[in-house]
């Protein structure tokens, strides 16, 4: 399996991108006090957001895992965790459009059909953007500025809800009735069949409560980072201030399709919490804190991880003692 091309020079781009734009922030609304702000955070309270983004990876790792078991293909743990921790390094691609190189190494290493694996990667951005949308929608209620932000939750809804009607198996049916008709397309009919057929058990009604069970408090954890970031400042912001400003800056980020959302992400961060009158060095520091807490902490896991499993996600002969066929 080979990386995407020139992934590694567009990252370093992505990278240089960011240093510069949290640098030009920093010097446009005060250095001084940006880095008073930044030097007050306590170590206990980093040490804690930090925590707080490992839980949310290990509650959507175990996601993950079980969705391979629901395919009937599971794979051992450390191929399992070698696998998801690594592709986080894909998380700064455009619309993180990068992970669809783990169901590529699911197809090669360890012989999982590509249109399942694409289903499940597929799954996981849904349930990621609908456990979003409910902490978002539990925390709207808390939000008593007059902002027309909010308004994008529920526009954002139309994409999981317009993925769902895929279970509809006479919208299944006429899908492939016209790939069937393609010359070009209709030759892997079977193939995406059995995507179709694995996203209507991976969005069937239990299915479905069980992943958000995960996915809810997976990012729940976020929110109360940003909280905690705000803490450490001395400022007072509630959990549900916090979990709505949080969770708008995702969806705002995730429908931008840049690059882990970044700009977007962090702009809406210093836009909502200057909202509540934060000044704006304070903003820019507490949302530094927490992109590194959560995306760059993602992107260097996911780089450590590549680093040490590489031979096993992109070596030449397939993995056989990795799969388990139970």
């Amino acid at each position: 399996m080979k990386l995407p091309a020139n992934f590694l020079g567009r990252s370093f781009a992505v990278v240089g991108v960011a240093v510069a734009m949290y640098a030009a922030a920093a010097l446009g609304f005060g250095w001084a006090e940006f880095k008073t702000n930044l030097s007050s955070f306590p170590a206990s309270i980093l040490v804690a957001i930090l925590g707080l983004s490992f839980i949310n990876y290990g509650l959507r790792f175990w996601r993950w895992h079980r969705y391979l078991r629901l395919m009937d293909r599971p794979l051992s743990l450390k191929s399992s965790f070698a696998l998801y921790f690594a592709t986080y390094t894909m998380v700064i691609t455009p619309g993180k459009v990068g992970e669809v190189f783990k169901a590529g190494v699911l197809k090669e290493k360890f012989h999982h059909p590509l249109s399942s694996g694409l289903a499940i990667v597929l799954t996981e951005r849904v349930y990621d953007l609908l456990g979003v949308l409910i902490l978002g929608a539990c925390c709207l209620p808390a939000w008593n500025r007059d902002l027309p932000l909010w308004s994008i939750l529920p526009l954002v809804a139309v994409v999981p809800a317009g993925l769902l009607v895929l279970r509809t198996p006479w919208v299944r049916r006429r899908l492939l009735n016209r790939m069937a008709s393609s010359p070009l397309v209709g030759r892997g009919q079977e193939g995406w069949q059995e995507g179709f057929f694995a996203l209507e058990r991976l969005f069937a009604p239990v299915e479905t409560l069980r992943s958000l069970a995960l996915t809810v408090p997976a990012w729940a954890c976020e929110c109360l980072g940003l909280w905690l970031a705000c803490r450490a400042l001395g400022l007072q912001v509630s959990v549900l201030e916090s979990g709505f400003i949080y969770t708008a800056a995702t969806v705002v980020g995730s429908v931008s399709f840049l690059p882990g959302g970044l700009g977007g992400t962090e702009v809406t961060l210093i836009w909502l919490l200057g909202s509540l009158a934060i000044p704006e060095p304070a903003a820019i520091a507490i949302a530094l804190v927490v992109r590194l807490a959560t995306l760059w902490l993602a992107v260097l896991v996911g780089l450590i991880f590549f680093l040490i499993f590489r031979r096993l996600l992109l070596g030449s002969s397939p993995d056989q003692s990795s799969v388990r066929r139970s």
